[in-house]
């Protein structure tokens, strides 16, 4: 019976320090590394909360971007700080808009908790992060440092915490699939408009004329294609 409060006791002593950790969804923003700082690039898809998990006594936290650092880990009782005991990142490879600088950040998060493929470049279980919430106006950040070396990872609890990745308004694309044109509806004049291959190349690109806009494909080869306008989510679309 004792042992059982006993561990009752620490499992509420646990979550009470950290449950802002547990009660906020995070959002990466910045890193970081090597003293050098590194805002997050937009992607062609909306970036997935970074979450902290409970199972009975396990703990976990996924650091997530395009892929998830995801490792299980310890939190200290007499500091702000928790152990990594394991992990491993998701490998899903990006060929969207902003394809190098995406896959460079991805590769610089899945590093700061797991490591690189490398034997030397493994972060070995027992490393150390502290963590720490600021409490901004009308938001959270949370800063993530690991000891070792004194990297950071920065994250907001709101899209909204960094203008790249605000929630940004939908247009109409179609048809979707097209064969010669496709027709873009409520957007605005004077956007920066362009069409990218999923390797990221530009292959068209002007300036919104109107509200509805009509763009030639019918020179593009068979394949898929992404769609970006000046402050609205990007779209994908399929040329036949």
């Amino acid at each position: 019976m004792r042992t059982k409060l006993f561990f009752l006791f620490i499992s509420s002593f646990l979550f009470g320090q950290n449950s802002d950790l547990f009660n906020n969804n995070w959002y990466i923003s910045q890193m970081i590394m090597n003293g050098q700082t590194v805002t997050t690039p937009s992607m062609a898809y909306p970036i997935s909360p970074s979450v902290f998990g409970q199972n009975i006594s396990d703990y976990s936290f996924g650091s997530k971007y395009f892929n998830t650092a995801g490792v299980n880990i310890t939190f200290s009782t007499t500091a702000s700080s928790f152990t990594k005991n394991g992990g491993a990142c998701t490998l899903v490879d990006y060929w969207g808009v902003n394809l190098a600088a995406v896959q460079e950040y991805d590769q610089k998060n899945c590093n700061f908790y797991v490591g690189s493929f490398l034997p030397a470049g493994n972060v070995p279980n027992g490393t150390v992060f502290n963590y720490e919430i600021v409490n901004n106006s009308s938001s959270k950040t949370l800063i993530i440092t690991k000891l070792s070396n004194g990297d950071k990872i920065y994250y907001n609890n709101s899209f909204l915490g960094t203008k790249e990745n605000a929630i940004k308004k939908a247009f109409k694309l179609y048809p979707n699939p097209s064969t010669d044109f496709v027709i873009i509806d409520n957007v605005e004049k004077n956007l920066k408009l362009k069409i990218n291959d999923l390797s990221g190349k530009i292959l068209f690109e002007t300036l919104t004329s109107d509200k509805t806009q009509k763009i030639d494909v019918s020179s593009f080869a068979i394949g898929q294609y992404i769609l970006s306008i000046e402050n609205f989510k990007p779209e994908f679309f399929i040329k036949k």
